[in-house]
């Protein structure tokens, strides 16, 4: 009898800033050893961890509609979904956006996707686009030195280079979907969820 593959629940972050010539996105690439996309660059994630369930969260900012984050989904995973994304970004980048902040970076849920089956490991990776505007970048969103090394040659790559980069066909995807929502609002009524190999629609009323 064969075993069920386990999907682990897990949260990805795409940092964007705006550029004259061509928006940026935060990247960064993977060992060769690592069991899950080796060599393949990726946005700053992972899966969700029992701290994110702990980890206080600043719940008075009116940015959020966890009702998204719960469809086709366990109802509690939305705090902490968000918690693991934040997480995982100062883990891998160094960089810290506190929970009261998210507004300010206008931080959205854009895109869902599990990772098809055969894969060494399998995800249900829900990503967040964070918009970086003038106001608030500052020289923490250039300096790497807290990361905590999980991912090598951090780099900002505006839209065209990043999809010349070896990525996964879901990377690839999320960067062409963000080149096309990049500058509207957070509010969308339909997000992309891949899943079983192809992409379906998440809608909310």
């Amino acid at each position: 009898m064969t075993q069920t593959q386990e999907i682990r629940d897990a949260a990805s972050v795409i940092l964007l800033r705006h550029r004259q010539e061509s928006p940026e996105i935060l990247m960064g690439k993977r060992g060769g050893n690592a069991v899950f996309m080796p060599n393949k660059y990726v946005f700053p994630g992972g899966s969700l961890e029992p701290c994110d369930f702990e980890f206080p969260f600043n719940s008075n900012h009116q940015i959020w509609n966890y009702e998204k984050l719960s469809i086709q989904s366990d109802r509690e995973l939305g705090k902490p979904l968000v918690n693991c994304a934040l997480r995982e970004l100062e883990e891998e980048t160094g960089i810290r956006i506190k929970g009261n902040d998210l507004q300010n970076y206008n931080m959205g849920f854009i895109l869902r996707a599990i990772t098809p089956p055969g894969m060494t490991r399998r995800f249900d990776t829900r990503f967040f686009l964070c918009r970086i505007n003038e106001k608030i970048e500052s020289s923490q969103m250039n300096y790497f030195g807290n990361a905590s090394g999980e991912l090598s040659e951090l780099h900002w790559f505006d839209l065209e280079e990043a999809l010349d980069l070896d990525l996964a066909a879901i990377t690839r995807n999320v960067i062409l979907f963000v080149s096309g929502i990049f500058d509207q609002s957070m509010e969308l009524k339909r997000l992309p969820f891949y899943r079983e190999g192809t992409f379906e629609e998440l809608t909310f009323i």
